[in-house]
């Protein structure tokens, strides 16, 4: 047994009050004989008897009542282990693991999660005595985080604890356990103890650490205690992710942004309103059905009315927690698309030249500019002005030609093959070109008969290529049509995409007609005619003008892709722009808040056979919102963070998850005690420290010889009035 107030035990010297009245009381008088009352000595001796032995045994009620008295203030309790007893006047090593992530500004009938955390975390950390020491760590700061020696300073953690906010970092408590088993590990300390303070969300564990090895992390004295935040699960409704639909990208033309929502309120959402947003200015709104605990989708058609970086998000109503009401996203509409047309045969590229002069519009009238040029020229040209080359041309360039253009293309460059119009229509087929780029070998030029010739057999209408050509109003409402119109081919390459590429429009005979190539971060698009009348009629169809302008936008954004990432994440950016940077130019990111620092790159690339590429590791981003890496004033790119949609999912963890997962840990689960953050938070600790404590117990009993006290004096005072009559 111990005793928590130790020093109170010194008033068990009161006991001994008692007994002094006692031996006071005890003091011979002198006796007078008198002859008439000598018969009445043998009488009263049986009654003087019983008084002693009642004036004895008040004195020991009496002093039983003060020690009682006296050991319910010294707080004595009953500790579960002889090694307890021995730790108790050890030194503790504490680590506190406070969650900070945004779940917790949901609120409950005593006040916002996070506040209630802060408090409770304060109380505890009232616990601590000189010569203990405590680590804080917040689940914002793991995996990573560099913890410094532990404190002893419980003022400034007091502080460090009030001035703590809420982050939009999402991790896991399996990361935060690890680190804390480090600390303790460390430490020298007989006594060691952890505390999670946390709403217990079930997506704290990492679902698939759990099917891992267990591991042996924590020593079995290490005594652990949950202070669960919130008695019950919130109702939220979330977005869980935005994205970008759309891969060809214009101005005043749709763009597609997909929204999945999910709905963990226990009733329905009926006509629940989801809007986009772009450049701060609503594009587009509609509205979604939500089943009970489902999820939803929907696409909406926001339409971009500039060029460049695009800042937008999605948007949905407002509800307890605000942190997941809205998600970024940015997109890039090319202002310019540099392109050079290669061909060497007489007229090879004229239709060409005038899909594209034809593709103009008022809007788009600047989009693309477009250099012409030869094979034999083509070595002089400087590439890495360039997004797109538009050769004619399967055999005449030169093996030194083909890797220059195939370095080209793995970094991120685009390419839309013909063959040439001279190409011999008997024999094998040998390209330095098709090796380099790793596309199938031709087998042959086939020629059809003029009068019959070769057909469209299937097109892969939902290829980004064919987003909005064939859509058509209707009733006020955009419909698509469901084939293509197909050319009189009367000549054709035979051959098949290969098993890394993609047919997207396929002959009657099998083979391609057009095809999709991938190598490094480019895109290549290969037509299987020459674009002049002696091959085909394509080039007088209505789709020929739109198909080709759209192939040299879609190949082009493949360098244009905008990534997203996560608020924690420490990315590697990697931007490629096809105007040089100016040497010596200093980069600065610009942070969701304004804030601006300079970063570093790493120039990969800045040779004539691609464009300039830089990579930017970044440090931790912090905000959900828009980043911004500029050259000067110039930006190179626009990229959004966002916030881990598990936050969202506000269902409690059930104590089985939890034992699972920190015995997987090496957390006995015997060792595992769950603690209300209320105003017995305090006494609760200290119960499962030092085991039951008994002040209660020696009130009650003092209570009861209090009783018997005033009994046994009742009786004792009836009994001196006996004997003295």
């Amino acid at each position: 047994m111990t005793f928590l107030n130790p020093l109170v035990l010194f008033g068990l010297a009161a006991a001994a009050i008692p007994l002094i009245l006692h031996l006071f009381n005890l003091r011979k008088l002198r006796t007078i004989e008198f002859s008439t009352l000598t018969f009445l000595k043998e009488l009263q001796q049986t009654k003087i008897r019983r008084l002693k032995l009642r004036q004895i045994l008040l004195l020991i009620v009496r002093t039983l009542l003060i020690i009682l008295i006296i050991l319910a203030f010294a707080r004595p309790a009953l500790r579960g282990t002889i090694l307890g007893t021995i730790g108790t006047h050890a030194h503790s090593s504490v680590v506190f693991i406070l969650d900070d992530s945004f779940s917790m500004t949901a609120s409950d009938e005593h006040g916002e999660y996070f506040k209630q955390a802060k408090d409770a975390t304060i109380r505890l950390i009232d616990l601590l005595k000189d010569g203990d020491e405590a680590y804080l760590v917040k689940l914002s700061d793991v995996p990573n985080a560099t913890i410094d020696p532990a404190t002893h300073d419980f003022s400034t953690l007091r502080k460090v604890v009030n001035e703590s906010d809420v982050s939009s970092i999402h991790r896991s408590l399996d990361d935060a356990l690890r680190l804390s088993a480090k600390l303790l590990q460390r430490s020298r300390n007989a006594n060691k103890e952890m505390y999670v303070i946390s709403d217990m969300q079930a997506t704290l564990v990492n679902a698939r650490a759990q099917m891992s090895t267990p591991a042996n992390l924590f020593d079995e004295q290490v005594k652990f205690f949950v202070v669960e935040i919130g008695s019950k699960a919130g109702t939220n409704i979330g977005l869980d992710s935005v994205s970008v639909k759309t891969t060809i990208l214009e101005r005043e033309k749709p763009t597609t942004i997909h929204a999945s929502l999910r709905n963990f309120n226990s009733v329905p959402l009926n006509d629940y309103v989801v809007s986009v947003f772009l450049d701060g200015t609503r594009a587009a709104q509609s509205s979604v059905s939500i089943e009970q605990s489902g999820s939803a989708s929907i696409e909406l058609e926001a339409i971009p009315k500039r060029t460049g970086f695009i800042k937008g998000y999605a948007e949905i109503e407002h509800d307890a927690i605000e942190q997941d009401d809205r998600r970024y996203f940015s997109l890039y509409v090319p202002e310019h698309i540099n392109v050079a047309v290669v061909g060497d045969a007489l007229l090879d590229d004229q239709f060409i030249l005038l899909a594209l002069q034809a593709s103009r519009s008022e809007v788009d009238q600047s989009l693309l500019r477009v250099q012409q040029t030869t094979v034999q020229k083509f070595p002089l040209l400087d590439l890495k002005n360039f997004d797109v080359l538009v050769i004619i041309d399967l055999t005449t360039l030169s093996a030194s030609d083909a890797q220059k253009i195939q370095s080209f293309v793995q970094r991120g460059g685009g390419v839309v093959l013909f063959p040439q119009s001279t190409l011999p229509r008997t024999g094998s087929i040998t390209s330095p070109l098709l090796v380099a780029l790793n596309i199938p070998p031709v087998d042959r030029v086939t020629a059809y008969p003029a009068e019959n010739g070769v057909s469209f057999q299937k097109a892969d209408l939902d290829h980004p290529l064919f987003t909005t050509i064939f859509e058509r109003e209707q009733n006020g409402r955009r419909q698509e049509q469901q084939h293509i119109e197909s050319p009189g081919i009367t000549a054709s390459l035979t051959r098949q995409a290969g098993r890394h590429g993609r047919t997207i429009i396929s002959l009657m005979d099998g083979s391609a007609f057009l095809s999709e190539h991938n190598l490094g971060e480019g895109k290549i698009l290969f037509f299987s005619i020459s674009p002049v009348l002696t091959w085909s009629d394509f080039p007088l169809k209505g789709i020929f003008a739109p198909l080709i302008h759209r192939s040299i936008i879609y190949t082009s954004s493949s360098s244009e892709i905008v990534p997203s990432y996560l608020v924690g994440d420490e990315p590697t950016v990697t931007v490629r722009r096809s105007a040089v940077v100016e040497n010596g130019a200093q980069f600065t990111l610009v942070q969701p808040d304004g804030t601006e620092e300079l970063v570093q790159s790493s120039e990969q690339s800045n040779t004539n056979a691609g464009r300039s590429v830089f990579s930017f590791t970044l440090k931790r981003l912090n905000q959900p919102g828009f980043y911004e890496i500029r050259s000067g004033t110039t930006p190179l790119i626009v990229f959004a963070a966002n916030i881990d949609s598990r936050e969202s999912d506000m269902r409690k963890m059930t104590r089985e998850e939890f034992v699972t997962a920190s015995t997987r840990l090496g957390i006995p689960a015997h060792s595992i005690q769950s603690i209300q953050p209320d105003d017995q938070l305090q006494a609760a600790v200290m119960h499962s420290r030092f085991g039951v404590e008994l002040w209660r117990y020696c009130i009650g009993l003092a209570l009861v010889l209090a009783l018997v006290e005033m009994l046994i004096a009742r009786d004792s005072r009836k009994a001196m009035q006996g004997a003295a009559a």
